[in-house]
């Protein structure tokens, strides 16, 4: 029987979760360096924009999504660093 301590468990899942933050941060600053500006003030300009741009609308859908996924995980690290996770 091997035996695994909750704690180094809890590295190896920070682990995890801080490479994949750094994967999807990465992506906002891309958005972030293409159209040169926040993501909020990206949202507001396209929503009042007449004009129909559809790799715009992709890309804002894309960057909420990693947006999101950024905090989750920033959550989900804080959780950890606190020892707040579950073993199954």
């Amino acid at each position: 029987m091997i035996t695994i301590d909750k704690q180094d468990i809890g590295h190896l899942l920070l682990l995890d979760h801080l490479a994949s933050l750094h994967s999807a941060q990465e992506k906002l600053r891309l958005f972030e360096r293409k159209y040169q500006t926040s993501l909020d003030e990206f949202s507001a300009a396209l929503k009042s924009s007449d004009q129909e741009d559809f790799e715009a609308w992709d890309d804002y859908m894309e960057w909420r999504a990693y947006r999101r996924v950024s905090e989750d995980l920033s959550q989900k690290i804080e959780e950890i660093r606190h020892g707040h996770f579950e073993v199954a």
